[in-house]
């Protein structure tokens, strides 16, 4: 199939692979980091004897490094390719994993936890989350959603073992299993993602009838979703879409979105880094409250779906929005809610919903600014979002500390939700740049 002329190649869009193999990583490093490090935080705050303040300053600093490494990362991804930047972050990841199950004090945790597990999973995500995007256009929202719910099920069918093993055997045994699967699963993976050839190149955007030749470029159709079909590369005005890093940067809207995602990750990583703890304080055992955070994922799998299709059928800004509005039930349910098992459920179904859009909201960097400079404007906009989220596990971390439950952690979970509801609904597109000679560029 590939390397063929399109009119010589029918069948499964190549596009549609890659999101495939992105979904697989996004169930590998959803499933043992970013959705099972929660599980880690009881036994860690145990087995250093530190506090929660002191465990969640190691969040926030996680967050602040993997914002910081976002341009440079992003860069490296625009120039040299995605491929190279995934398999140095299973590399480092999986290590990471194995090393964090060999450390026995709270500076050895550090080390390891910030200069190996936090380079490891930041990383790759901006090479595949590139890659797509250079697949995708039309389908974007679809296509990054389908990638991101492996996430889900990675969380629905990892998180119960990771869980197990720390239950059974301790926490690092669960660390070193978790990376021997990175390492074993991710690295071959790691081949499979790739950016399209001159040939391949935005076939997934032909229009599916005459009368959708003169759409704009990005609009849903109802063609086949995983059949070829040759691309529209500019809009009647000669503008192909792309602003580069400067033109972008000149725009309002790069930076509204970049607080929208601020605001969005300074919530969602209060909750996610402190979910087990603060479903504990509701009344909830640990084991209760590793099964709940199952369920969240069970739940996220036709969200994340619907989020996607939604966003590319009505509105991808109006679609972050009403995800938000599920935040923000997250976090009223959980802090006037009564303490036990039914109000968990309600918590897992609603923040379910909160992290539904979590790829769409990434499909509006492409979206609005085009491909060639996305995996630079991405780390952008992970660098300001990287700012806002480290205040939101520290934060919830200090208040625990000072007042002993979560209740003033939550008020502010639901003001950030209220503030980026609103933010999301009034996005507008950037206004095409002035070139000299668009055509030409």
């Amino acid at each position: 199939m590939i390397g063929k002329k399109i009119s010589d190649t029918k069948g499964m869009y190549y596009g549609w692979w890659v999101v495939f193999t992105a979904s697989v990583f996004h169930a590998l490093f959803g499933g043992l980091y970013h959705t099972d490090i929660t599980l880690y935080f009881l036994p860690f705050k145990r087995a250093f004897e530190i506090s929660s303040t002191q465990l969640s300053l190691a969040f926030a600093i996680r967050s602040l490094e993997g914002g910081l490494e976002g341009p440079l990362v992003g860069y490296l991804v625009d120039k040299i390719g995605p491929r190279p930047i995934v398999w140095f972050g299973v590399v480092t990841g999986g290590v990471g994993f194995m090393l964090l199950a060999l450390t026995h004090s709270f500076p050895m945790f550090l080390l390891v936890f910030l200069g190996f597990l936090t380079i490891g999973f930041s990383t790759p995500f901006h090479g595949i989350t590139a890659s797509i995007n250079h697949w995708f256009k039309r389908r974007l929202g679809t296509a990054m959603s389908l990638a991101t719910v492996g996430s889900a099920v990675g969380g629905v069918l990892i998180t119960p073992l990771i869980a197990w093993l720390i239950l059974s055997f301790g926490w690092r045994a669960a660390a070193m299993t978790s990376g021997v699967l990175i390492l074993v699963i991710g690295m071959p993976l790691s081949l499979l993602i790739r950016v399209p050839k001159e040939n391949e190149a935005l076939q997934e955007e032909e229009p599916d009838s005459p009368e959708e030749s003169t759409a704009i470029i990005g609009t849903a159709g109802e063609s086949n979703l995983f059949e070829y079909s040759p691309s529209l590369l500019v809009d009647s005005t000669g503008f192909d879409g792309d602003f580069t890093v400067r033109e972008a940067l000149r725009t309002k809207t790069y930076w509204l979105l970049s607080l929208s995602i601020g605001l969005r990750l300074m919530a969602q990583s209060a909750l996610m880094v402190h979910v087990v703890p603060m479903l504990v304080s509701r009344g909830n055992s640990e084991g209760v409250a590793a099964i709940l955070v199952s369920l969240l994922s069970l739940v996220r799998l036709p969200a994340i779906i619907g989020a996607g299709v939604l966003s590319d059928k009505w509105s991808r800004t109006r679609t972050s929005s009403l995800s938000m509005l599920s935040g923000l039930a997250a976090g009223v349910v959980i802090l006037v809610g009564p303490s036990g098992l039914l109000t968990g459920v309600a918590f897992a179904f609603l923040f379910a919903g909160a992290q539904a859009c979590n790829s769409v909201t990434w499909a509006l960097v492409g979206q609005f600014f085009g491909r060639k400079s996305f995996g630079t404007l991405r780390g952008g906009v992970t660098l300001m979002q990287s700012l806002m989220s480290t205040a939101g596990p520290l934060g919830a971390g200090i208040v625990f500390d000072l007042t002993g439950d979560y209740n003033v952690a939550f008020v502010a979970i639901s003001v950030t939700y209220v503030a980026a509801t609103i933010m999301f609904w009034t996005l507008k597109a950037p206004p095409e740049p002035l070139r000299s000679n668009s055509i030409g560029h």
